[in-house]
């Protein structure tokens, strides 16, 4: 797609995007303060073509730039009715602004989760020495058996 088509493709958060990017930086981290007052005017497209619910945001040039970068430090982990984990979520940030938000699944294409169904781990490990989440499931599901 070219910048200009992807500028036209623009679009509001829906209510459920909105509510868990929302809940994402409810949590305390350096630069979440910035990043809150970039989500009340971001905007989103989606730019990845597999079918997953992979987010680009963009918010405007006079927004507070963010002292975070790269991965958040919030990740959640996306459960299912049972209280299975299915999936997780993750927050991007470039160059001091929103860039992304992303779910992804273990398995089958898991659908955009309310906040309800996502529980959240903050960490101050920077994202090289960070236990991926899917790893860090699969551990616990071998604990349990």
């Amino acid at each position: 797609m070219g910048h200009d088509e992807v500028s036209l493709a623009r679009r509001p958060l829906t209510a459920t995007e909105r509510a868990l990017l929302d809940a994402l930086l409810d949590h305390e981290f350096d630069g979440a303060a910035e990043l809150r007052a970039q989500a009340v005017r971001a905007t989103a497209t989606t730019s990845c073509e597999c079918g997953c619910v992979t987010i680009d945001l963009h918010v405007p040039d006079d927004v507070p730039v963010s002292s975070a970068a790269g991965v958040a430090p919030v990740e959640g982990t996306v459960v299912d009715a049972a209280g299975e984990a299915i999936g997780g979520v993750v927050l991007f940030v470039e160059d001091g602004r929103l860039a992304g938000l992303e779910v992804h699944s273990l398995d089958e294409p898991v659908r955009l989760p309310p906040p309800e169904r996502v529980s959240w781990e903050t960490t101050d490990l920077p994202i090289s020495d960070r236990t991926p989440w899917w790893r860090r499931l699969r551990s616990r599901q071998g604990r349990a058996s």
